[in-house]
């Protein structure tokens, strides 16, 4: 691969002589997409930056890395993009966390991680701010040694000429005076040590030794915590509560009424806990005047919807008909949600784990009446998200009680209330009939897929930048929700796919899930065309591979899992079931190996082919992929939430249980290797563990389940 060179439209050069600290250099994202324009100039990091790189005149490097982290390794993979590039020393470069700004937004055209877009967003514009960077401090080099820039290397953040090593910091601030280099010159993959290389996260000694600090850890000087009492039914407001009890356990300071909920206030969250205990609370009765009543009425509106639309009338020689259903599902990240704010007189200063700070803003402006550049937030590390720390509600209520507090207060909602007041995975149903040619191929396919929206609720928030983004189907209704339906690489190639979109209002509140839309179109996709595999009494594998034969990538990760998997070939009373799903550009065939004893489900080991394009971190992209696996398997065999006279009738792990140790399965990851730009990884494992596992005990002799979880048709995880 021949080095990359990148011309002068795609920059813009902006210099400033602030100070003598040293180089600066970063870029403005065009909300458009991943291109960047790189400014650069010579400034001290003093305060809150918001630039990216900063070479010191002492050899400090500091990186300010525009995602969150939540446990998928994004910001080693970005200082590995930058430290490549720059010739800098891994052991030393201090990486930092985005402050608010909008130089920090994604390719989403706000400052937000997710869609499994970081890397496929910020490879290029990463590489550009460190070959830019590199490229100056050799131009300044050779000014100062008095020599031409071709006689110079570069190694762990020095500068070599005639085996004399000077540091980076010698040059800095010469450097931040030059105009941008034209072309910036990008490292050949023979050039490059770092990217594409397995490297341990940057922070995994402080997580494993407890020094990481989270949105829980926070401490704030003069700090009150609270925790909450919200309405258990969607939409009600508290009527009655004991309020004297609470003020009489130890420590409690106060209790406060907001929209739709109570909150305890007091010196430690315990005793905000048990204050909140005490409080007796009854909520006002509510008025559904939508579907949300009970999970049976919502299912009932959306099959009165299906009914009304009524199915498509094929004229194939073979015609599968049948309806396929997933539940809500709640996130129940591993850390519940929580917010530090501090309302003063001219700022906000906010302390939370978040994954995005345009929402955070948002949430904090309406609530104080502040600018946005009074609005200061300070990103924790995130235990888990998952697309739920996308949103903002639990902000809105931490800045609101530190407003009525006048003190700092740091907000943790209980795992109870973070199950049974989330921004819930859609139900889903979906009724669609495939129409088959005379040698059983799917010739053509439509769908009516009923559900609630998520598009309606944020079209009214912070998002409509990240809904331009979005990659829209080309189906009417909410894109979201149906994402994955219009990709059928099983049909023939002039062939779409039809779909009516049926939108159901509920009081359900529905959002963001892991892999989002693709979480259950992928579990139907692959359950037809399984099924059709068994009318032509055909291998499952086999019949997919001659169907997709006019898609090279699909088949290559298709026939990897199959290959690697040992396909036809599973030990005895072992059974096997494939999937192929392509989602956030990215591809990824699987295997799912089982035994199933009566009801017992035993999953021995699951194979993954996945094509993302170049992968920057092996080791973390197997760590995605495996995390994601087991995270859909809890959702598969186990997850569901349902209403019952208007509440969530789960609260914990107990009833809404997630995967023990013991049960999770061998993962074997396969990586293609590709010279494509980086694509989706964070959440592509997660759609096609489902489809896999429901035609692995179809192969196991047992009925095709339609309609998750597994443990409804009485299965349940060995």
């Amino acid at each position: 691969m021949q080095p990359k060179s990148l011309s002068r439209r795609r920059f813009l050069q902006t210099t400033a002589a602030i100070g003598a600290g040293g180089l600066l250099i970063g870029c403005t994202s065009d909300s458009s997409g991943p291109e960047m324009q790189l400014r650069h100039g010579n400034v001290a990091p003093e305060g809150e930056m918001d630039n990216w790189l900063f070479i010191g005149t002492d050899n400090h490097i500091i990186l300010t890395t525009p995602c969150a982290e939540m446990g998928q390794g994004v910001n080693t993979s970005i200082a590995q993009l930058v430290v490549d590039e720059l010739d800098a020393d891994w052991e030393t470069i201090e990486v930092r966390q985005a402050p608010l700004s909008s130089k920090f937004n994604s390719g989403m055209g706000m400052q937000l991680t997710g869609g499994s877009a970081s890397i496929h967003h910020f490879y290029m514009p990463m590489r550009q701010i460190g070959a830019g960077a590199r490229q100056l401090i050799l131009k300044a080099a050779a000014a100062q040694l008095n020599t031409q820039v071709d006689q110079l290397t570069t190694n762990n953040a020095q500068v070599i000429f005639n085996g004399q090593a000077y540091p980076y910091g010698q040059f800095a601030a010469d450097a931040a005076s030059l105009p941008l280099p034209d072309p910036v010159i990008l490292k050949s993959d023979q050039q490059t040590k770092l990217i594409g290389q397995g490297v341990t996260h940057l922070d995994t000694r402080k997580r494993i030794t407890g020094q990481a600090n989270y949105g829980i850890d926070v401490q704030v000087p003069n700090m009150l915590n609270a925790t909450i009492v919200q309405a258990p039914v969607f939409g009600t407001q508290p009527e009655s509560w004991n309020e004297q009890a609470a003020l009489q356990v130890t420590g409690v300071k106060k209790i406060l009424k907001i929209d739709h909920a109570l909150v305890v206030v007091a010196d430690k969250y315990w005793q905000a806990k048990k204050g909140a205990a005490a409080l007796q609370a009854t909520f006002t009765k509510p008025t559904l005047d939508k579907p949300g009543h009970n999970t049976a009425e919502v299912r009932q509106a959306y099959i009165e919807a299906l009914n009304k639309q009524g199915k498509a009338q094929l004229d194939q020689p073979h015609i599968i008909d049948v309806e396929y259903s997933v539940p809500w599902l709640a996130h129940t990240t591993m850390e519940p949600m929580n917010c530090t704010a501090w309302v003063q007189t001219d700022r906000v200063d906010i302390w939370l784990p978040t994954q995005s700070h345009t929402s955070t803003a948002d949430a904090a402006t309406a609530v104080t009446g502040l600018d946005r550049e009074q609005v200061y937030i300070h990103n924790q590390l995130l235990g888990g998200a998952f697309g739920r720390r996308g949103e903002s509600d639990f902000v809105t209520q931490a800045v609101t009680v530190s407003k009525m507090m006048q003190q700092p207060v740091k907000l943790i909602w209980s795992r109870e209330e973070d199950v049974q007041h989330d921004f819930y995975r859609p139900m889903v149903i979906s009724r669609m009939q495939v129409g088959l040619d005379a040698n059983y191929k799917p010739v053509a396919w439509h769908q009516q897929m009923a559900s609630s929206s998520i598009l309606k609720r944020l079209t009214k928030s912070s998002l409509p930048k990240f809904l331009n983004w979005l990659p829209l189907t080309n189906f009417i209704g909410d894109p979201i929700v149906s994402i994955g339906s219009e990709h059928i690489p099983y049909l023939p190639t002039e062939t779409e796919p039809e779909m009516d979109m049926l939108l159901v209002d509920t009081n359900i509140p529905v959002g963001l899930w892991r892999a989002v839309g693709h979480s259950y179109t992928s579990f139907f996709i692959e359950g037809i065309i399984d099924e059709a595999a068994n009318m032509a009494q055909e291998d499952p594998y086999l019949y997919r591979t001659k169907l997709i034969s006019h898609s090279p990538r699909e088949k290559a990760v298709l026939d990897k899992a199959a290959q690697q998997a040992n396909w036809g070939q599973a030990p005895a009373n072992h059974f096997q079931g494939i999937s192929l799903t392509y989602a956030f550009e990215s591809y990824i065939g699987v295997v799912v190996e089982i035994s199933v004893d009566n009801k017992a489900v035993t999953v021995h080991k699951v194979t993954c082919a996945v094509d993302c394009g170049k992968v920057i971190n092996p080791n973390g992209a197997k760590a995605q992929i495996e995390g994601g696996i087991n995270f859909a398997l809890s959702a598969a065999m186990q997850g569901e939430i349902t209403v019952e006279d208007g509440r969530v009738q789960q609260s914990n792990f107990h009833d809404y249980p997630i995967l023990r140790l013991a049960q999770a399965p061998v993962i074997d990851v396969h990586l293609l290797a590709s010279q494509e730009a980086p694509t989706g990884l964070g959440e592509v494992s997660v759609p096609p563990l489902a489809p896999a596992l429901a035609n692995a005990l179809v192969a196991a002799g047992q009925p095709r389940v339609r309609d998750l979880p597994f443990s409804k048709a009485g299965f349940y995880l060995a």
